[in-house]
C-alpha cells in the first residue's frame, strides 16, 4: 500500500471517526434538548397553575377589595346618619332651649302676676274689712251721739 493509500485510508477512519463522534454528540444534543423540552413543558403546566392560583386569588382579591369598598361606603352612611342624628340632637336641644325659656318667661309672668292678684285681693279684702270698720264705726256714732241719746224716745 501506498502512502496515498495509507493517508486516504487513514483520512476515511478520520472521518468515520469524525462522523461517528458527531452522530454521537448530535445524539446525546438531541437528549439533552428533549430533556430540556420535558422540563419546559413541565414548566410550563407549573406555570399554567400558578396563572390559574393567581387568577383565581386575584378574583378573591379582588371581590374582598370590593366588600370592602361597599363596607366602607356603608360605614360612611353610617357616619352620615349619626352626624345627622347629631345635627338633630342639636336643633332639638336648642328648640327645647328656646322652648323652656319661653315657658320659664311665662311661669315668671304668671307668678308675678298672681303676686299681683293676690296683692289686689289683699288690698281689697283690708278695704273691705276698713269699709266694714267704717260702717260700724258709723252705726255706733249714731246710736250713741247726744242728740239721739234717749231724748227722741
Amino acid at each position: 500500500m501506498t502512502v496515498m493509500e495509507w493517508s486516504a485510508l487513514i483520512a476515511a477512519i478520520t472521518f468515520v471517526i469524525l462522523a461517528a463522534g458527531l452522530l454521537i454528540g448530535v445524539r446525546t444534543a438531541l437528549s439533552r434538548l428533549s430533556q430540556l423540552q420535558l422540563q419546559a413543558e413541565a414548566m410550563q403546566a407549573d406555570i399554567r397553575q400558578t396563572s390559574g392560583k393567581m387568577g383565581a386569588f386575584a378574583d378573591t382579591a379582588q371581590q374582598t377589595v370590593n366588600t370592602a369598598h361597599l363596607q366602607l361606603q356603608q360605614a360612611n352612611r353610617l357616619f352620615e346618619a349619626v352626624g345627622q342624628i347629631g345635627d338633630t340632637i342639636g336643633h332639638t336641644t336648642t328648640a327645647i332651649h328656646r322652648v323652656s325659656s319661653v315657658i320659664s318667661q311665662s311661669a315668671v309672668k304668671h307668678a308675678e302676676s298672681a303676686a299681683a292678684e293676690r296683692q289686689a285681693s289683699s288690698m281689697l279684702e283690708w278695704m273691705e274689712l276698713g269699709m266694714a270698720f267704717w260702717q260700724q264705726w258709723q252705726t255706733n256714732r249714731k246710736r250713741y251721739e247726744p242728740s239721739n241719746n234717749g231724748q227722741g224716745e
